[in-house]
């Protein structure tokens, strides 16, 4: 059976149990990190299940606050990279911490010509920041990314995808509008499903357990059957992490 995809939780802050039940039910697990430490996390498990969990290695925008702690980290984590399946999550944020846009920035290049130069695929965070992301990949060459939870323009949606970049659709599309209308504009080839989990948005606790209603409301808004939906995800992911 084709396992389903989450393309994007924060794997390490589920204890144990849940962590079990993922695996257990056939999930494939990309497991984002937000700063050093639970790099190292997302790497022991992924080498505990390493059919199931691909593991991320980062520094989220939130954790850049001071930029010696954030050079500091930033070298511990490119001595991690060789062991590591994907740079994230990582990227800007002028949504809910624009104080530090500018160190962000200086961070996230940094990052960028990390994962650049080891092939590695990365997992983005663009909150209020699409654009900005955007135009930092195209610059320094990436070319294998998702954009997590995408919530930006349609117009801005298609020039990402003409660059051959993937979405993920998070399993709060039930409750918001505006990722169905992501959903049904992402071509099918670069479509994700992810959780964020554990996290609370507007009463819905995300977790990877939401993943097989998600594939449902996209299988509805794309008009295809649930099972294709699901191999075509996970050939998406599959494809994005191939070694070249």
């Amino acid at each position: 059976m084709t396992s389903l995809v989450d393309a994007h939780v924060h794997l390490y802050e589920f204890n144990r149990k849940e962590i079990e039940d993922f695996i257990s039910s056939n999930m494939l697990l990309v497991a984002v990190a937000e700063d050093y430490d639970s790099s190292i996390r997302n790497l022991e498990l992924r080498d505990e299940f390493p059919e199931n969990v691909r593991a991320c290695v980062g520094l989220h925008p939130w954790n850049v606050k001071q930029e010696a702690d954030a050079l500091r980290q930033l070298e511990q984590i490119n001595g991690l990279l060789k062991e590591a399946d994907c740079v994230g999550e990582v990227g800007l944020d002028l949504k809910f911490t624009p104080t530090t846009f500018n160190l962000q920035k200086q961070v996230f290049q940094a990052i960028l010509d990390m994962a650049v130069s080891h092939s590695l695929p990365l997992n983005l965070h663009a909150a209020g920041a699409w654009s900005q992301v955007f135009e930092m990949l195209v610059q320094r060459g990436a070319k294998k990314a998702i954009f997590h939870w995408y919530t930006g323009p349609i117009s801005l949606l298609q020039e990402i995808t003409e660059k051959g970049l993937y979405i993920s659709i998070n399993a709060s599309a039930s409750i918001q509008e505006k990722s169905k209308n992501i959903a049904r504009n992402t071509p099918l080839h670069l479509l994700l499903t992810e959780s964020d989990g554990p996290y609370a948005y507007r009463g819905l606790n995300l977790s990877p357990l939401l993943i097989p209603g998600l594939v449902k409301l996209i299988s509805n808004l794309k008009r295809i059957e649930e099972g294709k939906l699901t191999q075509e995800i996970h050939k998406n992911i599959t494809t994005l992490f191939q070694k070249h």
